[in-house]
């Protein structure tokens, strides 16, 4: 796969917002022909988790609701580059 390839695939799965974007091009930025681009942005995206996961959790903990809404909508969209990328 190309990171052209990779980058459209991406880009159908997510969607256009702001954080997809920058998911998008953080990937793609780091995107390894070889072969390992799967693993490579496997790795990147649970980065991501982790550090949404810990911020939502302090969000819910603190009541600001908006905020951990905002993280929940950063979670589905790296739920959904996760999925794109293990079809």
């Amino acid at each position: 796969m190309t990171n052209e390839d990779f980058t459209k695939k991406l880009d159908a799965a997510i969607g256009a917002s702001d954080y997809g974007k920058e998911v998008v091009a953080d990937l793609a930025e780091h995107f390894d022909e070889t072969g390992k681009y799967a693993q490579n942005a496997k790795d990147r995206l649970d980065e991501r988790l982790g550090s949404i996961n810990g911020w939502l959790k302090k969000h819910i903990a603190a009541g600001d609701y908006a905020k951990a809404a905002d993280e929940a909508d950063k979670l589905a969209v790296v739920l959904k580059a996760l999925a794109a990328i293990n079809a």
